[in-house]
């Protein structure tokens, strides 16, 4: 986080993984012993930060009397994490969604995290397709970070676009009731 933190003050292109290393305290035989590219090392920070924050929410539960309400909470809530520090959080997507193979592991353990904090707010409502709602709207996330990434948008833009989604997902198929046992969503892995 130290390294993600001294990468957003300066902006994501302006720091090298020399710099980062130092930010850390590390020499670069260490730091590449861990990471091999900076998007692999703010990707692995964003992933720490992505189970911190579920932790923290999980601990909270969301608050709802219905499956959409919960899951309009945890997407607010989301937004608003991207709001406190922007430039860190963008910096953290760009690692997130860069194209280097190395943050690719990252990127899938931050999907199902995701998907299961989605699966824990739907609860234990009956929801036809619940693996698709939760994958379907874990590629809205995607679509709406890509358009904030490009500065096209602002986060008020990607609070409505999520509750949007939501809205449109949930308003006719969440049924008040008792399913089987909440079934956890892990992420699928990476094809090469």
């Amino acid at each position: 986080m130290a390294a993600t933190r001294a990468a957003a003050r300066e902006g994501y292109d302006a720091v090298s993984m020399r710099e980062l290393a130092e930010t850390c305290r590390v020499s670069m035989t260490t730091i590449y012993q861990f990471c091999r590219s900076k998007d692999q090392l703010i990707a692995e920070a964003h992933l720490s930060s992505m189970q911190s924050w579920r932790e923290r929410l999980e601990a909270r539960r969301p608050r709802g009397a219905t499956a959409e309400e919960r899951v309009l909470q945890v997407m607010r809530s989301y937004a608003k994490a991207l709001d406190r520090d922007e430039t860190l959080s963008r910096t953290m997507m760009r690692a997130m969604y860069s194209l280097d193979p190395d943050a690719s592991a990252s990127r899938i353990s931050v999907s199902g995290t995701f998907a299961a904090l989605l699966d824990a707010a739907i609860g234990d409502e009956v929801l036809e397709d619940r693996d698709a709602v939760i994958g379907t709207l874990g590629h809205v996330i995607d679509s709406v970070i890509l358009g904030w990434l490009t500065h096209r948008h602002d986060v008020a833009w990607v609070r409505r676009e999520l509750e949007t989604a939501v809205h449109a997902l949930f308003g006719r198929d969440a049924q008040p009731g008792k399913s089987s046992q909440a079934r956890p969503v892990r992420a699928r892995p990476a094809r090469a």
